[in-house]
């Protein structure tokens, strides 16, 4: 028997039609020389045939939801048998906000595949490449220590880093505790860096950027280096980035938004763009997104407020039908790309029955 050829296509530098690509991508996950223990065997308590019956990208809508078996299967579980001679995966987890954590593979291809795009992209949002990046984000078990790590590199910039841990914050917060004092614990860090060092990019929170521009030194210092800030994590409103880009005229302001489970952030369709104003799009075929009736599970109309679902479709990973978190606004996706493109990201009020906490992240 003939094996699917799935990393050839996904390492292709030809452009990759969506429906080629998602009908290999199935052949891929679900044929035994290939596929992954996991979906092997959740495909014998499906009530269709992947391969035969999943003719569109809106038929991954039929996938259940696949966080229960990554909080708790085996790494092993999860590594498709096509990539058995491949360097091993990085293993990454989402950051347990509403239950155990779920475990992602990361593997070289998608690294380097992401790498090359989010390069790209810093380099036109006007990313200082070569000036000092400090950034205050989850390293650990998340995954974007990591990929901060390697874009560094890339551009030719010194990593400063400070680390949080939101799984922490949150609990505390959940138990009704204050969190102040870990929030000045942060800003200590962070002062030095900034008191010592020229920092020429910045990525962090809304809620630690807006403390740090409480201390007029700091203030100050950033107003006077920084070129470049992204925003993640927590949510930022409109009121709060009016507050940030008065106080940094001088600075590009990126709000980024993505999901461990797709293994990336979103593509901002215009890098340039003040947040209020961005447009998010997928990285179609590999990840898509599309905006859905909580209540149904079906599109809402363009330009109406839905929940975020979200789709990975790589060598690595097979993730068909991610209800994220978060809510937003539905827009068309560019011409010939599946999916929907989003704006204004919002969190939901609670998850899976139980309230989101943002707390510093």
């Amino acid at each position: 028997m003939t094996l699917p050829t799935l990393p050839e296509l996904e390492d292709s530098t030809t452009p990759v039609d969506p429906e080629e690509f998602l009908h290999a991508a199935l052949r891929w996950h679900f044929t035994p020389g290939t596929g992954s223990p996991l979906w092997l065997d959740l495909a014998r308590e499906l009530d269709f045939d992947p391969v035969r019956d999943i003719r569109s990208w809106a038929d991954l809508g039929r996938f259940p939801d696949i966080a229960a078996p990554l909080r708790d299967r085996p790494v092993a579980d999860l590594l498709p048998a096509g990539l058995a001679g491949d360097p091993p995966p990085s293993v990454f987890e989402t950051g347990g906000t509403t239950g155990s954590p779920k475990r992602l593979l990361y593997t070289d291809r998608w690294t380097r595949r992401a790498l090359e795009w989010k390069t790209a992209e810093l380099r036109a949002a006007g990313f200082p490449a070569g000036a000092p990046w400090l950034v205050a984000m989850p390293s650990g078990p998340h995954a974007f220590g990591h990929t901060t790590r390697a874009q560094a590199r890339a551009l030719g910039s010194v990593l400063h880093t400070v680390d949080l841990d939101p799984r922490w914050v949150k609990k505390l917060i959940a138990a009704g505790g204050d969190p102040a004092p870990y929030l000045a614990h942060l800003t200590d860090q962070l002062g030095h860096l900034i008191r010592t060092q020229r920092i020429g990019a910045l990525t962090t929170t809304p809620p630690i950027l807006t403390e740090l521009l409480l201390h007029d030194d700091l203030a100050d210092r950033l107003r006077d280096s920084l070129r470049y800030l992204a925003l993640a994590g927590a949510h930022l409103d409109d009121d709060t980035y009016d507050l940030i880009a008065g106080a940094l005229p001088g600075t590009i302001v990126q709000n980024i938004y993505g999901s461990t489970m797709v293994l990336t952030t979103a593509r901002l369709r215009d890098p340039a763009a003040p947040p209020p104003l961005a447009v998010y799009d997928g990285y179609p075929p590999y990840v898509t997104f599309a905006v859905v009736d909580p209540d149904n599970h079906t599109p809402v109309p363009y330009g109406e407020r839905g929940q975020v679902r979200m789709t990975h479709l790589s060598s690595g990973v097979f993730i068909p039908n991610n209800l994220e978190r978060d809510t937003a606004i539905r827009l068309p996706a560019p011409p010939g790309a599946p999916g929907d493109a989003l704006s204004s990201p919002q969190p939901l009020a609670a998850f899976d029955g139980e309230p989101v906490v943002q707390g510093v992240y």
